[in-house]
């Protein structure tokens, strides 16, 4: 029996610090997007879409924690640099987590439209998952993608206050608790970049 012809190969994925620029652009559009009402059905489609996100993030951040340096400079980074990132790996799944009763409760909301902002934010983090599963670059793209990151962080907690902002009572807490959560990945990730070894050596020093 013989098989038809194969699907064509998919694209490969794309640097790892374009993909973080892009996971970081799309959430600047969704916490602009998300900071205007909604109506029940996409609020929580809007809850949805961050929750896969998040849970995303966390995957593709536990592959940042593995980056392998090459070409001019090669640094190799600092030995807390991957147990801070597993760490922020950590913080975002358990903020993922503490969407799961939201969603219980809520359901998932109407199917998005591929060009909405959560939908576009969606796709952004999931070809970070492929682009960040063995990341490779200079220590120069390793940091912009770090810092990239620690952007889209900061707007994801933004996005998930104005969710907050316009939620029921019981659900705005449950915001409120999971963008607490991600601003502790920020400070997490921030620490990653101010790592003593990256620091400047003072004029004089060996």
């Amino acid at each position: 029996m013989t098989s038809g012809p194969g699907a064509p190969p998919l694209p490969p994925p794309p640097p790892p610090a374009t993909a973080a620029r892009a996971v970081s652009d799309a959430a600047r559009t969704a916490a602009g997007a998300w900071a205007r009402p909604v109506d029940p059905a996409g609020h929580n489609r809007a809850i949805s879409q961050l929750h896969s996100v998040l849970r995303d993030l966390g995957i593709a951040t536990r592959g940042l924690a593995r980056y392998q340096t090459t070409g001019h400079p090669a640094d190799p980074a600092p030995p807390d640099f991957s147990q801070l990132l597993i760490s922020s790996a950590g913080q975002l799944l358990e903020a993922c987590e503490i969407l799961d009763g939201v969603l219980s409760a809520g359901g998932l909301g109407t199917v998005p439209v591929p060009d909405e902002p959560g939908a576009v934010l969606h796709q952004a983090a999931r070809t970070a998952l492929a682009a960040w599963r063995q990341p490779t670059g200079s220590s120069i793209d390793r940091d912009t993608t770090v810092e990239q990151l620690i952007t889209a962080i900061d707007l994801l907690t933004v996005a998930t206050q104005h969710l907050a902002a316009c939620a029921p009572r019981r659900r705005a807490i449950t915001l409120n608790a999971v963008a607490a959560s991600l601003a502790e990945v920020t400070a997490c990730l921030a620490e990653a970049l101010q790592s003593p070894a990256r620091q400047p050596r003072p004029k004089g020093g060996r």
